[in-house]
């Protein structure tokens, strides 16, 4: 039946929109920055309490929260973005399910919310994607399906532009099938090969560079690949053999073989609710990864599940998070230490970072971390001043174990993003262009946000 309807499906694509009738389309480059600054990412607190008695340390998982969710949607589908990239973010859902980016909306509908959670102190983030990719595959009709010119309504995969979107909004891409040349053979290398082609494919359309492999059908030549590939820093599978406890996380995740489960129907979605919420009632629960091949509208009951329980609309007690962001976060912990001075009556913390081929400055997408600062009585008398690398920032003290949160994001991208994201809206002025604006705006530190809130209203 799956061959039946992939035969279908790629007979409707009409050649004549194949790459070689027209001109590649130049898109927006999301590559990470390779020289960033950290000594100008810090956090300064005055105050007239004893400084010498403050200290900082990473939180368990970012936000202080209590569990951590991926979700990664395989193989390409158009559906992550006109499913579910749209229901998250409050998007017109066209009924047209190949839907692409720049497409008129014809009918459709207008979820009621967003779906996400908050950073502990009322900043809404918003469920990120998983995209495990094909940057270099074909088929018989189609000579390179992500990099198809001129998709139409029956053109049922994501092209290039239709990943920009999803990764603005805190999605991340990883490696998944390559080209079948690279691997018919099963040799290692030759896989090893397939993923330089698509690096550099990945590279050449976007500017991104991608750390992590999803491991396609559970094909362990991937993952024995992957082992001695220096730009592959993480593995999931569903045959993944590592589960880890993200409270008592101390090293990193370098290489780690981690398992995940498939959420793929739609009448089990009680099921698989059921299950993430076992996890959840956990006083430790595990790194929860799921993932599928396509997301209809029925399956998004289950994001709207989780939020409405353990999101931003329950408990807001949830961090839901890509591959990616979560080795990145276990990755700081474990390998930057937070450096300490006092000067006065100011205590400034600077985290001590030491870029390497476990996490490479230019593969950092996620450089945004929460502190857990104690030895504060109270907030009565304390200023608190950041670093011009610290782009946005939110801080809540808990009287209850004196304990002040706060998160830093020192990720030049979000002052890209909100630049970006503004001049859309100003160049097609409407309700969803605006809350897509001020959803990065709300993000950036105060004195940032003035300038472009002062664009928009």
């Amino acid at each position: 039946m799956g061959l039946l309807l992939f035969i279908f499906i790629t007979a409707c694509v009409d050649r004549d929109n194949d790459l070689s009738q027209a001109p590649e389309e130049d898109l927006i480059k999301l590559s990470g920055t390779s020289l960033f600054n950290w000594q100008d990412a810090y956090l300064t607190i005055s105050t007239n309490q004893p400084v010498n008695l403050i200290s900082a340390d990473y939180a368990p998982l970012k936000y202080d929260k209590h569990m951590v969710l991926s979700y990664t949607i395989d193989d390409v589908p158009i559906t992550a973005y006109s499913r579910a990239f749209a229901i998250i973010n409050k998007h017109f859902v066209d009924y047209i399910q190949n839907f692409h980016v720049g497409f008129k909306h014809t009918t459709g509908i207008m979820p009621e919310k967003t779906l996400g959670y908050t950073d502990g102190c009322g900043t809404e983030i918003r469920f990120p994607l998983g995209l495990a990719i094909w940057a270099t595959n074909s088929n018989s009709v189609i000579s390179d399906i992500m990099g198809y010119r001129v998709p139409g309504t029956t053109y049922p995969y994501l092209v290039w532009k239709d990943v920009i979107p999803i990764i603005d909004f805190g999605g991340d891409i990883y490696f998944h099938d390559i080209n079948l040349r690279y691997v018919k053979d099963g040799n290692l290398d030759s896989i090893r090969a397939g993923f330089d082609y698509a690096q550099a494919r990945t590279t050449e359309r976007i500017g991104r560079k991608i750390k992590t492999l999803v491991v396609p059908g559970g094909d362990k030549k991937y993952y024995q690949a992957a082992s001695v590939y220096n730009p592959i820093t993480i593995i999931s599978d569903q045959g993944g053999t590592d589960v880890i406890y993200p409270k008592t996380q101390t090293t990193d995740l370098h290489k780690r073989y981690m398992t995940r489960s498939y959420f793929d129907k739609d009448e089990k979605i009680a099921d698989y609710f059921d299950q993430i919420k076992t996890n959840y009632e956990s006083d430790n629960p595990s790194w929860f990864q799921f993932f599928n091949h396509g997301a209809s509208l029925t399956f998004m009951e289950l994001l709207r599940r989780i939020n409405d329980t353990y999101g931003k609309d329950g408990t807001d007690n949830i961090w839901f998070a890509t591959i990616d962001e979560v080795y990145e976060y276990y990755h700081f912990k474990a390998n930057y230490s937070i450096q300490k001075t006092i000067e006065g009556n100011k205590a400034t913390f600077r985290i001590e970072a030491a870029p390497d081929y476990k996490l490479p400055e230019e593969c950092t997408y996620h450089r945004d971390f929460t502190l857990l600062v104690t030895g504060l009585e109270s907030m009565n008398g304390v200023t608190l001043t950041f670093g011009p690398n610290v782009y946005g920032y939110s801080y809540k003290y808990r009287p209850e174990d004196k304990t002040l949160m706060i998160n830093l994001n020192c990720n030049p991208s979000l002052l890209e993003r909100a630049q970006r994201y503004t001049d859309i809206y100003k160049d097609s002025p409407s309700d969803e262009s605006k809350t897509d604006a001020l959803y990065f705006i709300n993000q950036l530190s105060p004195e940032r946000r003035t300038s472009f809130l002062n664009s928009i209203n």
